[in-house]
């Protein structure tokens, strides 16, 4: 049996991220926000992993392809992996911006130090589908808060 423990990683990331327009000014942007007042009508503008970390105000995140990385994607490729079919780049366009690639997290699980946006995905998908009241699987730590 091994015992339970802590262990630092360092990780130095380079993310590449190609030219794209910003948000507002992207065509399907509308969806975006048809999608998120959809979600709030429906009750469901909580955060979807709803345990003991979540923490902030609900948020919009791109599960599987992030906006900045739509035009670098390859739709067949999604296609095979999640089942889709898209007749065409106007149809992949508009699920980008859909619900089968949108999901409500709250500041905490999207963009800070338990979020999807720091956390690597594997511990991240872990940190999903942790039991409430135990350690986070994984977490980011500032260089000034280490473990001394």
């Amino acid at each position: 049996m091994t015992a339970a423990h802590d262990q630092m990683q360092a990780l130095h990331i380079l993310s590449h991220v190609p030219e794209h327009s910003p948000r507002e000014e992207d065509p399907h942007y509308h969806l975006f926000e048809l999608a998120k007042a959809r979600l709030k009508r429906q009750g469901l503008w909580k955060c979807v992993i709803g345990d003991d970390l979540c923490g902030g105000q609900p948020e919009l995140h791109h599960t599987h392809i992030e906006h900045s990385q739509i035009n670098h994607t390859d739709p067949h490729k999604l296609e095979v992996a999640l089942g889709l079919h898209f007749e065409s780049d106007e149809d992949f366009q508009r699920w980008a911006e859909s619900p089968g690639n949108l999901e409500v997290l709250c500041t905490n699980h999207h963009r800070t130090h338990y979020g999807v946006h720091v956390v690597p995905a594997a511990l991240w998908e872990s940190n999903r589908w942790r039991r409430a009241g135990t350690d986070p699987v994984a977490e980011f730590v500032t260089a000034k808060d280490l473990p001394k």
